[in-house]
């Protein structure tokens, strides 16, 4: 296999279609710089797959378009089309050419064509990886990759050598398996954690779908329990409701005959009733009259006593007060005077204090001048003494000042002490008046108070009646809507609507009928089904409701027009037989001639039994008793004890609308009520404010009198102070002068002979003894007079504490002062309370006397009225026990209904089964139950057992089935990604077996062949490959050993760039030699060569020209030379490249569209 031609057009410089025709040997392409000559090599590797813009000299991959020149446009496409001789079948094709072209546009866009049928970049390079003529092999060396070969490392010098054995292929085979390993371990991991998961998630799943399986046989089993014991209640409450229906039928016929009883026994009460109730008023008139008058009598007693009482404790309060107050004032003068002469002695313990201090201090100063006299020289000592006379002068000055500072601040004392007098009048002045208005204020407080008090009981009074109404209100409504409830339902209410809006109706009949509430059930049955009629004003309105009904479909609805009727014969019989007309109990504003035609022939009667008597004696009337009873000639309709009737529903509404009317006078009477007590209590706080506002101002006041006697008395000990300080100063200055007339006397000595200096200074020392004796007692004086004042203000403030206590109780006496109209007020309420206790007690008197007459006739009535109303109520109790029983019954039998309804709808939703179902069931047989067990107990076991499990998944079994299929699967599929796994180990395994195998193999001949082109370009030389480990062929790096003939180099790099070419060359033809390819393109390869070792060169190209096609890029003549074929490259300015082609001495230029010839 060959390259056989080569085409291409618009890539890089190439813009016009060119073919070159190429054969087997050497063939030389040559030309000028830049003509395009490499060009031609990037096309071959472009063609071939090349994806590096760099190795193609280009920034990017776009650029391999011919760009235009200066008179050519640029192109939008590149196309490169390469031809092989495939007659040896080299390539793995069944043809004899095989061409591959590749295209590039401008936008980036490229296509590939294998044989001119559309391919993928990577068939191509599978095609040619297996010929050896694949990208990555070197069969084309470019410019500057000959130092690169030997400048590479190691791992690259490997890696050529690799590619020439063609392990590439199998090195990127070995990578695939490792990603598949990879992915597969990824796999085998996600496929563990899933499997782990599901395992976690079957576990409680498994145990989920046990407890399911046991839920539904528990279930099963309470079913069956409770279908077998629903049965077996329904049983024992049909049992019991036939024994209960006959006990009922027999306490009826009983309750008729005591009914009877007591009607009878009613009536000859109520005629005792009658009699004594006329004693009984009149004795209740009179009893309450005396109890009132008792009441009067009692209350008048004690205001009597009250008032003397507080007469008396009034008078001695003002006798005890007045004592009081007088000892109190007494004390307080005295306290006064006490202080005020203690003030004095105060004042004077000051001064002689202040007096004896001073004059100490004196005799100290004076001693301690006489000691620096006697210490210091004479003119020392006459310093002194004139220092102590200026000192004594200037005192003098002071105290002047201070004299005169005394007498103005005397002035400014005696001025406030007379406006504080003054003050202290006005002050007395409105104490006075404050008293009066405080007393006047208490008065209307007090009565502001008790009528606030007595409003107060009014309107709680009021707040009990109001709740009593409300209850009375809600009691109402609940009875009007349980008896609306009763009869909701009996009637169409479209019909009933007809009715109410048609011409001429007046209301529904119990409304007209004034119904009392105690009569409903007795109306309901005398109006029969009348009861819930609707009242007409005429019967020609009652014919058009009639015939509105009618068309519409509609009925249920009793309607009548009130006809003529009467009730004199009702009143004639009620009358001879001791009872009443129904008409006749109806209430005020019931429709008269309405319930007359009616009711007419109806009497109420209290029993049945009599009510039959009189009926059977007339049989033209019907009796209705007061429960709702209904008698007549043909039978009698007994009522239900708790049946409600449309007359019920009209009491009812009526005694609601009367609460309501009821509790809205309650309402307004409480809110007036409420009114009245929150304006007195509103005067009360009013006066209370007043009155403390008063007591405010009058404590104020008396505070401000006190204040200012505080004041005048400390203005008073101030001026007797000031007093003081004027003669402690005059006495000072009288000191001084003695002082200074001393002084005088010893300068004068001083200052004389020394006789008289002699003199002075015997003096002196006689005058210091003195002065020191003086001194001492000067300061046991002043110690005294100390004491003495401390003693005094001690006393001082004791007496001012108690001064201020007896001012308060003075106070507390004044503020509650007794006036004489108060005890006259008080013994006139006593003297009018004695009167009236004589008046009242005659009236008492009468009254019972006339009192004892009445009982007694009331004691003979009430015997007779006892016997009859034992007897009275001991038939009532029978008739009461009868009907309570029948109560109790109705009471039972409707709960052995309720629970026999439950238990059947129990048994329909808790067993799905219906009554039949239940009382065929079989005693279940349930495993580990006894025969003889409480299947109640066994059902409450069974249920707390379903409820202890709580709530279960009825689809845990599915679930726990479906991941029990999927963990299957999944583990399946572990099982084959661990099979897969331990493949892909092999074939890794495998491949670097192969990989080492011809690594080795290659390397071996690779070696050899290096040796030996080493020997043919280093004559005499010795050149060596080796492995970097030989114990890893699979990892182990190349090392390229040259050593020229005379040079000792341990270095490639000390090698001159011509060796450095030549033994790059070698170690290329020796990888050529080792592993051949079809063809092989140098590129300016030997350019760094002279002469000699250009030979040499020649000669290895020589040696592989029968071996493979060379295509070789020069500017070497000797290379030419060796040429089978010769192409030239030329380029003119502005133009595109272009070739020419010289074989045999014969030259051809190609046109644009054809091939050089061969």
């Amino acid at each position: 296999m060959y390259l056989k031609s080569l085409k291409l057009v618009g890539f890089k410089s190439f813009a016009d279609r060119t073919r070159l025709e190429l054969r087997p040997g050497v063939t030389v392409i040559v030309g000028p710089n830049g003509s395009g000559k490499s060009n031609l090599v990037d096309a071959v590797s472009w063609v071939m797959g090349t994806q590096s813009a760099k190795s193609l000299r280009t920034p990017k991959m776009e650029d391999v378009v011919f760009a235009g020149t200066a008179t050519r446009p640029a192109l939008n496409r590149a196309e490169v089309t390469i031809v092989f001789d495939n007659e040896s079948r080299t390539l793995p094709l069944d043809l004899d050419e095989v061409s591959i072209t590749r295209r590039l546009y401008r936008d980036g866009s490229s296509d590939y064509e294998l044989n001119g049928v559309a391919c993928r970049l990577l068939d191509i390079q599978e095609l040619l990886s297996d010929s050896g003529v694949g990208r990555h092999q070197h069969v084309i060396v470019g410019q500057g990759q000959i130092d690169s070969v030997l400048n590479s490392g190691p791992a690259e010098h490997r890696a050529v050598i690799e590619e020439a054995a063609g392990i590439l292929k199998h090195r990127q085979r070995k990578e695939r398996a490792i990603r598949r390993l990879e992915r597969t371990d990824a796999d085998l991991l996600r496929l563990g954690d899933i499997v782990g998961e599901l395992t976690r998630q079957m576990r409680p799943l498994k145990r989920q779908a046990k407890a399911a399986e046991e839920y539904e046989t528990l279930r099963e089993h309470v079913r069956s329990l409770r279908l077998y014991l629903g049965g077996e209640r329904l049983r024992i409450f049909d049992e019991r409701a036939r024994s209960l229906a006959v006990e009922r039928s027999q306490l009826t016929q009983a309750m008729h005959d005591l009914e009877a009883e007591v009607s009878e026994l009613a009536a000859a009460l109520g005629i005792l009733t009658d009699e004594a109730g006329e004693v009984g008023e009149a004795l209740d008139r009179d009893t309450a009259a005396a109890a009132r008058l008792e009441t009067i009598l009692e209350r008048l007693r004690r205001s009597a006593s009250v008032a003397q009482e507080r007469h008396r404790a009034a008078v001695a309060r003002r006798d005890g007060a007045d004592e009081r107050r007088r000892d109190l004032e007494e004390e307080q003068h005295s306290l006064a005077a006490e202080l005020t002469a203690l003030e004095v002695e105060v004042v004077e313990a000051e001064v002689l204090a202040e007096r004896e201090e001073r004059r100490f201090r004196a005799l100290e100063d004076e001693a301690r001048s006489l000691a620096d006299q006697e210490s210091l020289s004479l003119e020392g000592a006459l310093a002194v003494v004139r220092g102590e006379m200026r000192s004594l002068e200037n005192a003098a000055q002071r105290d002047r000042r201070e004299l005169d500072q005394l007498d103005r601040r005397l002035e400014v004392v005696k001025a406030q002490i007379t406006d504080e007098i003054s003050e202290a009048e006005r002050l007395n002045e409105e104490i006075r008046r404050l008293d009066g208005d405080a007393a006047a204020a208490q008065r209307r407080y007090e009565k502001a108070a008790e009528e606030r008090g007595r409003l107060q009981q009014h309107w709680e009074a009021m707040e009990a009646d109001l709740n009593e109404s409300r209850l009375g209100v809600a009691s109402a409504r609940a009875r009007l809507e349980a008896v609306s409830a009763a009869v909701e339902g009996a009637a169409d209410p479209e019909a009933r609507r007809i009715v109410t809006e048609s011409a001429g109706h007046r209301g529904s009949l119990a409304s007209l009928l004034d119904v009392p509430e105690d009569l409903a059930a007795a109306v309901d049955a005398g109006l029969g089904p009348w009861a819930d009629a609707s009242v007409f004003a005429s019967d020609e309105a009652l014919e058009a409701a009639v015939g509105a009904l009618k068309s519409g479909g509609r009925g249920g609805v009793p309607v009548v027009a009130g006809n003529e009727g009467g009730a004199s014969l009702a009143r004639q019989v009620a009358a001879e037989a001791g009872v009443e007309a129904l008409v006749d109990r109806l209430g005020p504003a019931a429709d008269r001639r309405l319930a007359e035609s009616l009711l007419g022939d109806v009497i109420l009667v209290e029993g049945w039994s009599m009510a039959k008597r009189v009926v059977s004696r007339n049989p033209q009337l019907r009796a209705v008793t007061p429960e709702g009873d209904l008698i007549s000639v043909h039978g009698i309709r007994v009522a239900h004890p708790d049946g409600a009737t449309p007359a019920m529903v009209e009491a009812a509404e009526v005694a609601l609308e009367r609460a309501e009317i009821e509790l809205a006078r309650v309402e307004s009477l409480h809110a007036t009520a409420r009114r009245d007590f929150e304006n007195a209590r509103t005067v009360e706080r009013e006066a209370l404010e007043a009155l403390e506002s008063l007591e405010a101002k009058l404590s104020g006041t008396t505070e401000a009198l006190g204040r200012s006697h505080r004041a005048r008395v400390n203005l008073e000990g101030e001026i007797a102070r000031l007093e003081d300080r004027r003669r402690s100063l005059a006495e000072a200055e009288i000191e001084r002068a003695a002082a200074l007339e001393r002084l005088n006397t010893r300068l004068a000595a001083l200052e004389g002979e020394e006789a008289e200096r002699q003199r002075a200074w015997e003096e002196l020392e006689a005058r210091r003894a003195a002065i020191e004796a003086e001194r001492e007692t000067a300061r046991a004086s002043w110690q005294q007079a100390a004491s003495d004042l401390r003693a005094a203000r001690e006393r001082q403030q004791l007496l001012e504490k108690r001064q201020a206590a007896v001012a308060e109780a003075l106070e507390a006496e004044v503020s509650s002062p007794v006036s004489q109209e108060e005890l006259d007020r008080l013994e006139l309420v006593a003297t009018t309370a004695r009167r009236a206790i004589e008046v009242i007690g005659r009236r008492l008197s009468e009254l019972r006397e006339r009192q004892a007459e009445l009982r007694e006739r009331a004691g003979e009535t009430g015997v007779q009225r006892d016997a009859v109303r034992r007897r009275h109520e001991d038939a009532r109790t029978r008739l009461e026990n009868t009907r309570r029983r029948l109560g109790e019954i109705e009471v039972e039998e409707t709960e052995i209904r309720v629970r026999r309804e439950s238990t059947a709808e129990g048994l329909r939703r808790d067993a799905d089964a219906d009554e039949e179902t239940a009382l065929r069931a079989p005693r279940p047989d349930i495993e580990g139950v006894e025969p003889d067990a409480d299947l109640e107990a066994v059902l409450e076991e069974l249920e707390a057992r379903l409820r202890r499990m709580g709530p279960v998944n009825p689809l845990a079994a599915q679930e726990y089935a479906e991941l029990e299929e999927r963990y299957t699967f999944l583990r399946d599929q572990l099982s084959d990604l661990e099979k897969s796994r331990d493949e892909l180990e092999r074939v890794i395994a495998a491949v670097d077996e192969e990989i080492q195998t011809r690594f080795v193999q290659a390397f071996e001949e690779v070696a050899a062949a290096y040796e030996q082109n080493f020997s043919v370009l280093f004559p005499g030389g010795v050149g060596r490959i080796r492995l970097t480990d030989p114990n890893e062929p699979l990892t182990t790096g190349v090392e390229i050993q040259a050593q020229p003939l005379g040079k000792k180099v341990s270095q490639l790099s000390l090698l001159s760039g011509g060796e450095r070419s030549l033994a790059a060359l070698a170690f290329l033809f020796a990888v050529f030699k080792a592993r051949p390819s079809p063809f092989y393109i140098l590129d300016e390869v030997e350019a760094a060569l002279d002469d000699a070792n250009l030979r040499r060169f020649l000669r290895l190209i020589d040696a592989f020209r029968g071996d493979a096609q060379l295509i070789i890029v020069t500017h070497q003549q000797q290379t030419m030379e060796a040429a089978d074929v010769l192409y030239g490259v030329t380029m003119e300015p502005g133009g595109s490249s272009k070739v020419v082609r010289k074989e045999l001495n014969s030259v051809q230029t190609p046109t644009s569209e054809e091939s050089v010839p061969a």
